[in-house]
């Protein structure tokens, strides 16, 4: 497959679930050799962030959009191969795309876009990082600079 009949097909997948009251759904995930994950959430019309309780997660989609990225990353198109993806479409059908290589060492659950090391201490609690832990991260990403 084509890249541009990838991101077709993961726009409709988005499509197929995004709430009637969304203005925007994001896909945010990882992909790792031995890992992989991806959350849904959206904004409302009054700028509120939601996401699909727990039971409700449609994970059929998000494991058949993890599928069609994997697919993607293999593509020539690109030369670094991303870990970390964000997708966004809006209620008048643009989508986007945006990719980050975050190391699998620097890689923390629940966190996307960005790596451990990359945060300040203020953002620790929103991730549910300990200050040790952190310490860690920022010590092993010096050390292989």
């Amino acid at each position: 497959m084509k890249d541009q009949e990838i991101y077709q097909k993961i726009g409709e997948l988005l499509w197929s679930i995004m709430a009637e009251e969304a203005t925007i759904i994001f896909c945010t995930g990882m992909i790792y050799l031995d890992l992989n994950s991806y959350s849904f959430r959206w904004l409302t019309q009054d700028g509120k962030s939601k996401s699909f309780d727990f039971d409700k997660m449609p994970s059929e989609i998000g494991d058949k959009i993890i599928s069609l990225m994997e697919e993607l990353r293999e593509l020539e198109i690109f030369t670094e191969k991303w870990t970390h993806f964000k997708i966004s479409l809006t209620e008048e059908g643009k989508i986007d795309f945006t990719f980050a290589y975050i190391p699998k060492d620097d890689y923390w659950p629940g966190l996307y876009m960005k790596g451990v090391s990359e945060l300040n201490e203020d953002e620790l609690d929103t991730y549910n990082i300990p200050l040790e832990d952190w310490k860690e991260y920022v010590k092993l990403k010096e050390q292989n600079k």
